[in-house]
């Protein structure tokens, strides 16, 4: 199924939609301050456990402002490797309260088995951290109350180059500690391993 109009072919997301394997975890309404991504308490995570069988491909990241003057820097996602299958003492995760994804084809009865957290929920060693890649979405020093600050848009789609494997999660994040405060949503697909 191509759709020229929009310029692009459609089939293989819609596909993987349709399969129940697309999947999106948003990030409350109120919001969260995503801190700066070597901060031991982390905002917003998606957690693939050792032992899924499946790859977690990244294929969006939603920000919508909500809040706050911010502070100069920009934004990445962060990452974490060699991780089991659940929370444990001196694991490199040792807190991550999930919030449930919501299945991108309604009526399906298909879960993920991906865990997606926000707030201040998740507890890993920043030290272990590292930078997966920054995401070119930057932020200037603007107020809420600033009259001539026109809209923007803070989002990215994903070419099937970021890659959650078993064991490993990643973290929405600052390159420095962030002030201001956002909502917004992940989206991924669940795809199975190929040997």
């Amino acid at each position: 199924m191509s759709y020229p109009e929009a310029g692009y072919d459609l089939l293989p997301r819609y596909n993987l939609t349709r399969q129940g394997k697309v999947f999106t975890g948003n990030i409350a309404a109120a919001g969260v301050v995503l801190p700066i991504y070597s901060n031991n308490t982390q905002q917003c995570g998606l957690w693939n456990p050792a032992g899924t069988g499946v790859d977690l491909v990244l294929l969006r990241v939603a920000m919508t402002y909500v809040s706050t003057t911010g502070a100069a820097g920009g934004y990445v996602i962060s990452q974490l490797t060699g991780l089991g299958s659940a929370v444990a003492t001196g694991s490199s995760i040792t807190a991550f309260t999930e919030t449930a994804a919501v299945s991108d084809y309604p009526g399906g009865g298909f879960t993920s088995v991906a865990k997606f957290g926000q707030g201040a929920t998740l507890t890993v060693v920043g030290a272990s951290v590292t930078i997966k890649r920054g995401l070119g979405i930057n932020q200037l020093v603007t107020t809420a109350a600033d009259a001539t600050t026109v809209p923007w848009k803070a989002d990215i789609d994903f070419d099937g180059d970021v890659v959650i494997t078993p064991g490993s999660a990643i973290f929405l994040a600052g390159n420095i500690a962030t002030l201001t405060t956002w909502s917004g949503s992940l989206t991924w697909a669940e795809v199975s391993r190929v040997a």
